[in-house]
């Protein structure tokens, strides 16, 4: 599960909110620039729904397998690894949800300033889920996966091979997300704090 946490889908972000090209100081009036608000957040928010419903579907089939191993393996420790990777997987995806912003039929009609400071906080939203992945997915499920292999296994160099890769895979997907913050989510952020500013600096 974790593998898929990083970069795979988050560097769509770019694509999403940069794909159509338009300059964000460009002269728009206020019914064009709302459009555009529009047409960038319903990108946005299908990359995030597809992002979610692709943790949730693996977080399910995570719970399936680590679930049963939790019940019935006979080591103790790896028990509490599976458990532990079972209560990480639910943080995952409470977390996801959690940190979705979905507000379009409350901004509906509202003016586009208001649009702008919703999809901020949007942003917002994601930068802080991704700055904090090493405590509610990498930590938990890393902790729980070493339990697991250090109870089933032998000690000897299976073992070790399973602890490196879990520790590897858990680093990279700590920087993946590190970087789609870096890359698409803050500069995005920068895009809509300086059309709010153009906004705000007409009277709107």
């Amino acid at each position: 599960m974790a593998e898929r946490g990083g970069d795979v889908t988050l560097e769509e972000y770019r694509d999403a909110w940069q794909g159509h090209g338009t300059d964000p100081d460009a002269d728009l009036d206020e019914e064009e620039l709302l459009a555009e608000v529009k047409e960038r957040s319903e990108a946005f928010d299908r990359t995030i729904r597809r992002r979610d419903w692709l943790e949730i579907a693996a977080a399910a089939l995570v719970v399936i397998f680590f679930g049963y191993e939790a019940l019935t393996s006979a080591a103790w420790l790896a028990r509490i690894g599976a458990a532990v990777v079972v209560a990480g997987s639910v943080l995952v995806v409470w977390r996801l949800r959690s940190a979705r912003r979905d507000g379009r039929d409350e901004l509906a009609g509202r003016p586009v300033a208001e649009r702008l400071r919703a999809e901020l906080e949007k942003v917002d939203a994601q930068i802080r889920l991704l700055e904090s992945v090493l405590w509610w997915y990498v930590g938990p499920l890393a902790a729980g996966c070493l339990l697991f292999v250090v109870g089933i296994g032998d000690g000897h160099v299976g073992t070790l091979i399973s602890v490196a890769v879990i520790l590897a895979v858990s680093v990279l997907v700590w920087w993946l997300n590190r970087r789609a913050v870096r890359r698409s989510l803050r500069p995005r952020r920068r895009e809509l704090a300086r059309m709010l500013d153009r906004i705000e600096a007409n009277g709107g």
